[in-house]
């Protein structure tokens, strides 16, 4: 296991042991259990590990303080070609812009799930998702999954609703298992 410490004294020695365990690995999964993780460092951790394939992560912090440095912005852009994340799983979305900042870093998300919106209201969040998926032209994501404590045939036929009136999609599927909400 790496651990991620985001702190200017410890940000070097982080690195050497990342690049020693990669040469001895590939690390294809990473899984961020800090409450809101500085952004910064969320670039710098997916930097240093080319071939990720999945993301976990608790939350992001959005402070107004929390502007990326001139390091962190130059890394972001190279790293859109070449980050290999498919598969974004996220526990608590505090800000619809979370999912913004999450398909920048990780720009070939197929799987996106959010496990708590966090009193949210699904409509919206779902609205401004498919809207920002439309706006980017991106044909990669095939599958948003929300967890929902109580879902229900209504809030299929909600979502629907907004999904037709709206013409948000041509072609999708809508069904819930339990408690999560998947739309493909």
């Amino acid at each position: 296991m790496v651990a991620y410490r985001y702190n200017s004294d410890s940000d070097k020695l982080i690195r050497i042991d990342v690049k020693f365990a990669l040469t001895i690995a590939l690390f294809y999964h990473l899984d961020i259990k800090n409450k809101e993780f500085d952004i910064g460092a969320l670039i710098k951790a997916i930097h240093l590990l080319p071939e990720l394939d999945t993301l976990k992560i608790h939350s992001l912090s959005l402070n107004q303080t929390n502007v990326l440095n001139f390091e962190e912005f130059n890394i972001l852009y190279s790293t859109n070609d070449t980050c290999k994340i498919t598969k974004v799983y996220f526990e608590k979305m505090n800000d619809i812009e979370e999912f913004y900042i999450l398909l920048t870093v990780c720009p070939y998300m197929k799987y996106f799930k959010v496990d708590n919106i966090n009193h949210m209201d699904i409509e919206s969040v779902l609205r401004f998702i498919i809207q920002k998926i439309n706006h980017d032209c991106n044909n990669y994501i095939q599958l948003l999954c929300f967890r929902i404590v109580t879902p229900d045939n209504e809030i299929i036929e909600k979502l629907n609703r907004m999904i037709h009136i709206e013409k948000l999609l041509l072609t999708y599927k809508i069904k819930h298992l339990a408690e999560n909400i998947y739309l493909e």
